[in-house]
């Protein structure tokens, strides 16, 4: 057990070494393969800074650049970046760093990626206070320290590092705006992680699997959850309102009531939100009910006022309705498709007979009104032998009844 920490300890440094050393073989073959006639390592150059932003679409007066990307080059040192004062997005990961530094004239720098590389500490931002992300992954990196002056900070992720105990964390108190924290893959042990974690307000999205701590805390996701007010977001999933509530039961009980009282309060939290989405529910189909209830009568009470009898397709969709009430499911079952299909066939061919009906006695009506015109007896008159013409927009009575049986006519070829 003695020798367990040496071995970690071991392990760390060998880890270092061998990406120290492929760092170094890499600034090898990138330096050989831009320039083979150079000795030593690759350097961060003006003159290499001007061909890399060419060579990603940037513009060759350094103060105007917003980007630069100096990722996976085999840098061991950042430098010459002073005229860049413009750039907001600074990628530095894949290369050799074992410092911040060189950073002081970047005043707009809002993101900076600086992950697998070789870096001990947090240090050389003093000058970066727009700072809102910072990405120090895969480094090797043993205190989180240097935050207080980065007040903008809301996202950092520091995962795959050596942090190991609560005392390692105490510098995220000096970035109370975090809302972002990736803390997985680490080496903490100490549960009294948590309180650290508890004191960031703003803490959404929380990474922090991978870590020996998480066995060691009991209730591991009800804790953090119930604890870590602001949160949304834990290692793989998301926290839903629900989840926080019946996180807040458990808590609850488990402080109120008694060690292991608590599952029974968060069931019962549960079982009170799926009531109350039932009559959420409830209420939304009475809604809907009412409103078809409404419409139905409006439209009837037109009808009636308009003189026109209730369709058959109207008293087809009643017995729908009326099937599909409560009462009426089991009635509705009992029909087949086939007694459906006939009910709905018996109901087109009453509707065809009333049309025909009405057909038949527009046109009863016409032929008696055209026999009832008596011959007009020419007098001496003749404003009374020609009588003054009608404007055309005015249809004569025979011409309406003649109009009303062709609409009969379309309404019965729309039914075919």
């Amino acid at each position: 057990e003695a020798d367990g920490p040496l071995t970690v300890i071991e392990t760390r440094a060998e880890a270092r070494l061998r990406r120290l050393t492929c760092a170094r073989l890499l600034q090898v073959m990138v330096r050989a393969e831009h320039d083979p006639e150079a000795d030593g390592p690759p350097r961060i150059t003006t003159k290499e800074l001007r061909a890399l932003c060419k060579e990603h679409g940037g513009y060759h007066t350094p103060g105007i650049n917003d980007k630069l990307y100096l990722h996976y080059k085999g840098y061991s040192k950042i430098e010459n970046l002073d005229e860049y004062t413009g750039v907001r997005a600074l990628w530095l990961e894949g290369n050799g760093f074992s410092r911040l530094e060189g950073l002081e004239k970047l005043g707009e720098l809002r993101c900076l990626y600086a992950h697998q590389n070789c870096i001990l500490r947090i240090e050389g931002l003093a000058q970066c206070a727009k700072l809102t992300t910072l990405q120090l992954s895969n480094n090797f990196i043993r205190r989180v320290d240097g935050l207080h002056l980065l007040p903008n900070l809301q996202t950092l992720q520091i995962s795959h590092n050596s942090l190991a105990t609560a005392g390692d964390l105490l510098g995220l108190l000096h970035a109370p705006q975090l809302s972002v924290l990736d803390l997985s893959h680490n080496r903490i042990d100490d549960p009294g992680a948590v309180s650290v974690l508890e004191a960031l307000p703003q803490l959404a999205v929380l990474q922090l699997h991978g870590n020996p701590v998480v066995n060691k805390i009991e209730q591991y996701r009800r804790t953090l959850v119930s604890r870590c007010r602001a949160l949304t977001y834990l290692d793989d999933r998301p926290v839903f309102p629900e989840d926080r509530l019946a996180t807040e039961a458990w808590a609850w009980g488990e402080a109120e009531l008694g060690k292991g009282r608590g599952l029974e309060c968060e069931r019962e939290e549960r079982a009170r939100q799926r009531e109350e989405r039932d009559q959420s529910q409830r209420r939304n189909i009475e809604y809907m009910r009412q409103v078809t209830d409404d419409a139905k009568a409006r439209a009837a009470a037109r009808h009636t006022a308009a003189g026109l009898p209730t369709s058959a397709h109207a008293a087809v969709v009643d017995a729908a309705a009326a099937a599909a009430e409560p009462g009426g499911a089991a009635t509705a079952g009992e029909h087949s498709s086939q007694q459906l299909y006939s009910r709905a066939l018996a109901a087109v061919e009453a509707k065809r007979r009333e049309l025909q009906e009405r057909q038949q006695q527009r046109k009863a009506a016409a032929s008696d009104s055209d026999a009832s015109v008596p011959l007009a007896v020419v007098t001496a008159s003749p404003a009374a032998a020609f009588p003054a013409a009608q404007p055309e927009s005015a249809p004569r009575p025979q011409e309406e009844e003649i109009q009303q049986a062709g609409a009969g006519d379309d309404d019965l070829d729309a039914l075919d």
